[in-house]
């Protein structure tokens, strides 16, 4: 009898350890000028960042379907164990249509978890998941609940215009912001994303996301660190030397897909640890 991890597309794992852990990836849904297609699939991530800047109609997203992830469970073996970890529930519906599919499959053992996270918030969860599976741990669920408490999830906002159109900034703020180069940096508290601070260039909020990672570093010891970005290579690797002068451990960086990229926006970049 086997456990497998299972989790969604947002969780930004780089594809070695997806190989390693035999994890199963479950796609977002983008539509886009007419087109459908799964997260990943049809265009790298660069690719179609690369396309939506002359788009007539914003892209949207949509979480893995019911029939989706009863093929996932159904793929496995009957009485293994399966442990599904995916995005926050205040962010997506991904946890709902799992826990409706798992209602179909009852000859596996199955459990839901919301990991209140995304993009390698979740990434590192699922991880923790597959250490203790690889150890032979009897607490799985309980080291990984330890890890969602501690995690520490940050997004650098480059360009307002996405957060406007996904509602989570209203559009005067946004025009104001965009006017006196106002860069918010935002958080996930209890699974909602929630304005952190606000800085007023890129430079800057930077500059404030290594100092607190440093103050925590200080408090603790980080165990996991990881950068994700939006289409900004460059500005990823210029954090992660920033932080590499405070932290002498290893640093994940990794391109966030459509289903966080979208709303986030080009440019974006997010700091996670614990």
């Amino acid at each position: 009898m086997a456990t497998i991890i299972v989790t969604d597309s947002s969780a930004h794992i780089p594809a070695e350890f997806i190989e390693e852990h035999g994890i199963e990836v479950v796609p977002f849904h983008i539509s886009f000028e007419g087109e459908d297609f799964l997260e990943g699939e049809k265009y790298s991530h660069q690719e179609f960042y690369r396309k939506i800047g002359n788009c007539r109609r914003f892209p949207t997203t949509s979480q893995p379907s019911v029939g989706e992830f009863i093929k996932v469970f159904t793929r496995t073996a009957p009485g293994d164990r399966i442990l599904g970890i995916f995005m926050s529930s205040a962010l997506s519906g991904t946890v709902q249509s799992a826990r409706m599919a798992a209602e179909y499959v009852k000859d596996r053992n199955i459990i839901i978890y919301d990991s209140l996270s995304s993009t390698l918030g979740l990434g590192f969860q699922v991880l923790k998941a597959c250490e203790c599976i690889k150890k032979a741990h009897d607490n799985i669920m309980e080291e990984v609940m330890a890890v969602r408490d501690r995690i520490r999830l940050f997004f650098l906002v480059d360009n307002l215009e996405n957060i406007v159109r996904s509602g989570r900034l209203p559009k005067a703020l946004g025009v104001i912001g965009d006017w006196l180069g106002i860069r918010p940096i935002l958080t996930v508290r209890q699974g909602q994303l929630v304005l952190y601070d606000k800085v007023r260039c890129k430079r800057k909020g930077l500059q404030r996301l290594v100092s607190d990672f440093e103050n925590a570093a200080k408090k603790a010891i980080i165990e996991r660190v990881g950068i994700a970005h939006v289409d900004a290579a460059g500005e990823a690797e210029s954090l992660r030397q920033m932080l590499s002068k405070v932290y002498q451990g290893s640093i994940i960086v990794s391109e966030a897909g459509p289903a966080v990229g979208l709303h986030i926006g080009s440019g974006g970049l997010a700091l996670i640890y614990y």
